[in-house]
């Protein structure tokens, strides 16, 4: 194997992710985390003492997390809004506003999404440029509109929240809010992968890639020749050699 020629470019290097990204996957974990952990703790304190200390854990993080928040332009009022659910319970005692918390999570990750729309961007395309920044400029599309897709998976997600918070399972409310409620998440990621496949044709060295590529050559579409050219370009720009 040849040396990088002199003039080679520097080798990509993975960024970390924008501030967006990094909030919503605080979101996500929260989501998941809590309801199971909630469902736990009012078994063992009540009501009114884990919307106290929920409501101390919030205030706390408004402002550890207020530099990542201004980044990725989410709102204060919206993040303060989420207090207003354990202030009720605290207030009143009842165990309803703790189950919407999941509901406001979701919808603010949904918000999220669609934030990351304006000016012409993407969720996805950013975490694309983040994990690999050489990512060609027309996938920018496909980012914009998978994004939008996972918005509206995220709403309808606080919508089943909500239903279950309102007629929750005899037992298993966390479990069900928490854990299982991620399943269309999954699948759809899962979808999107093989659409992405697909479409772009592009394949890493990894076995299940190199299996894809024969059974979807990229040189049979016009997506894939694009895809195909774009990395013999960049890696001659590199200094390494053809795929």
């Amino acid at each position: 194997m040849s040396e990088p020629g002199p003039y080679a470019a520097e080798p990509p290097r993975i960024k970390p992710p924008p501030a967006l990204v990094t909030a919503v996957g605080v979101g996500a974990l929260l989501a998941t985390v809590y309801p199971p952990v909630a469902e736990r703790a009012l078994l063992s304190f009540g009501v009114r003492p884990v919307a106290v200390a929920l409501l101390g854990l919030g205030l706390t993080s408004l402002v550890v997390w207020q530099r990542l928040a201004t980044r990725a332009r989410v709102p204060q009022y919206q993040r303060a809004a989420i207090l207003l659910l354990p202030a009720l319970a605290a207030a009143t005692g009842d165990l309803l506003f703790l189950r919407l918390i999941p509901v406001a999570i979701q919808a603010l990750i949904a918000s999220l999404f669609v934030v990351s729309l304006r000016g012409g961007g993407s969720l996805f395309y950013d975490a694309a440029r983040s994990l690999h920044p050489y990512a060609p400029d027309f996938i920018a599309p496909y980012c914009r509109k998978s994004t939008a897709v996972f918005a509206g998976l995220f709403a309808v997600q606080g919508i089943y929240a909500g239903y279950l918070a309102l007629h929750p399972p005899a037992s298993g409310w966390g479990t069900a809010t928490g854990v299982w409620i991620w399943t269309p998440v999954i699948v759809a990621s899962l979808i999107d992968w093989c659409v992405r496949k697909w479409w772009f044709r592009y394949f890493g060295p990894g076995p299940l890639d190199q299996l894809l590529k024969h059974v979807l050559p990229p040189e049979n579409t016009e997506v894939g020749r694009r895809s195909l050219e774009y990395i013999r370009r960049m890696r001659a720009q590199l200094g390494m050699p053809p795929p």
